[in-house]
């Protein structure tokens, strides 16, 4: 059983993060800006309320914990940011940060020309700021000589199935669409991986 902290845990993705990972046996400490929002209760599971533009709580809330998923949906540039400089404060390291992208973030931008829906590779020239935002966040990630890896979703649906979910490098034809839970799956599952250190890949679904 490893300590798991789930940043950003109480939206529609992090709520999966969080049933795997207790899924999968491990001690979960969920960080979220509002402590209400997370419903869910378990004897493994342990809920902080954090501030990502002050850091406060972040010490609490990553204490004791190997591994830290940031699954947050804005300020992913300060959000990192923060987490970093927490994590290296401390005596002990951790396995893995990892952070979840967007297809069309960075290096796999010209990748999401290739995504299916016809939106898709717009995404970056209607939202600038959001994929500037989460550059910055991996840009952080690349500097901050702490073992981590990023994974940059292609669109994400409420599919109840999880699929098989692959992962591709960026000079590579995107895999498809995503359900929540299948990314959230692959996610946790992941962190029981060493091979995932340091690698930057698009998730998705494979073809049925």
């Amino acid at each position: 059983m490893a300590g798991v902290a789930i940043v950003g845990a109480s939206g529609l993705l992090g709520e999966k993060l969080i049933a795997r990972a207790l899924e999968r046996g491990h001690r979960v400490s969920a960080l979220v800006r509002d402590a209400t929002r997370v419903k869910r209760q378990a004897e493994q599971l342990t809920v902080f309320q954090i501030d990502t533009e002050t850091g406060s709580g972040l010490e609490a809330g990553l204490e004791r914990c190997q591994f830290v998923i940031c699954a947050v949906g804005g300020e992913v540039g300060r959000c990192v940011t923060q987490l970093v400089g927490e994590l290296r404060k401390r005596k002990k390291g951790i396995e893995r940060l990892v952070l979840l992208s967007r297809l069309g973030v960075a290096e796999s931008r010209p990748q999401s020309a290739l995504a299916s829906g016809p939106l898709q590779a717009l995404l970056p020239v209607l939202r600038p700021a959001i994929f500037r935002d989460i550059g910055e966040a991996e840009g952080v990630l690349r500097t901050s000589q702490l073992p981590y890896c990023i994974f940059r979703a292609t669109r994400l649906t409420d599919d109840p199935v999880v699929g098989t979910v692959v992962a591709v490098p960026s000079a590579h034809a995107p895999p498809h669409r995503v359900s929540r839970k299948g990314l959230a799956h692959f996610i946790v599952d992941s962190l029981e991986q060493s091979e995932w250190v340091g690698r930057e890949v698009t998730v998705g679904a494979a073809a049925r």
